[in-house]
């Protein structure tokens, strides 16, 4: 267990560090796990955890785990792997603020191999919704709701 003094103060933080050694026989911090609290009002309190790793010979915050999401930082893929060792890789570029948002329905959106975004099972008449996709005989149109 690590605790931050005897009261909690804002922007304090714990770190957990790991060491190695370069090519060159120099020992350096590798990676660390840094807990900092982000408000400490009791009832409020939230705090932040960061997965630090070293990229280019600098520390950068690779991962972080806080009240309002997990945040995989920028030029950093989320990668998720099968048993067969097939890799899923999620990147962006942030020129600019976007939301993706899956609604509580069932569903499957799907990006194939080639990076074609598939739509399978579209309604095949208007289905009255504004913005949705429908399939008319082959086309591909936006319901007007």
């Amino acid at each position: 267990m690590f605790k931050v003094g005897k009261n909690i103060t804002l922007n304090e933080s714990t770190w957990l560090e790991f060491k190695g050694s370069n090519d060159a026989g120099q020992e350096l911090r590798i990676g660390s796990i840094k807990g900092s609290i982000r408000d400490n009002a009791r009832g409020k309190d939230t705090s932040k955890i960061e997965i630090i790793a070293r990229k280019g010979g600098q520390h950068k915050a690779i991962l972080s785990i806080q009240n309002d999401g997990i945040m995989a930082h920028i030029d950093t893929p989320f990668v998720l792997q099968n048993s067969g060792w097939k890799k899923t890789i999620i990147k962006g570029t942030a020129t600019g603020r976007r939301q993706v948002n899956f609604p509580d329905q069932s569903g499957e959106v799907m990006v194939n191999e080639s990076g074609k975004v598939m739509a399978a099972d579209l309604p095949t008449s208007d289905p009255s919704n504004a913005g949705q996709l429908w399939n008319d005989n082959g086309t591909v149109k936006i319901s007007a709701g």
